[in-house]
């Protein structure tokens, strides 16, 4: 195609290219856009090449967990060497971190959401007095009513 002789040319780049150059970029933790502008190609280019080259997508998850755990271990880092006077700083690169290792590998890194439960006290006061009127109507009159 004529009309994309940029993409054209990012595409044969990108296939001469080892397949661990760009996977091991990822895991390194860096952006996309990063990769594009540190190699010199587009976008389109680089997010096409994944697709192809990864159809399951099962490379880009493996990276990008590798990615999380680097991450993780640069916080340890930052907290054990911030000091007390630049401790909001520390702070917000610890933060934001930990948000992108949870983003990145939610199953390790992520919060647990734990199952919610409800109790309505008086749904169950309107099921047990339903329950008791269902059984008087079933007693005999021998024995006495509990609502009277």
């Amino acid at each position: 195609m004529a009309g994309t002789p940029k993409f054209h040319q990012d595409m044969k780049m990108l296939a001469k290219l080892p397949e661990d150059m760009i996977w091991s970029m990822i895991e390194a933790g860096k952006s996309h856009t990063d990769i594009c502008l540190e190699m010199g190609i587009s976008r389109k280019a680089l997010e096409r090449w994944m697709d192809e080259v990864d159809i399951d997508g099962d490379k880009l998850a493996r990276a990008r967990a590798q990615a999380a755990d680097r991450l993780a271990v640069e916080t340890l880092q930052i907290a054990d060497q911030a000091d007390p006077e630049h401790a909001a700083h520390a702070r917000v690169r610890i933060q934001t971190r930990q948000w992108l290792a949870e983003r990145w590998n939610q199953k390790t890194y992520g919060l647990q959401k734990a199952q919610q439960i409800n109790i309505n006290v008086q749904d169950l006061r309107m099921n047990a007095l339903r329950h008791v009127e269902v059984l008087e109507d079933l007693s005999t009159d021998v024995t006495p009513k509990l609502s009277t």
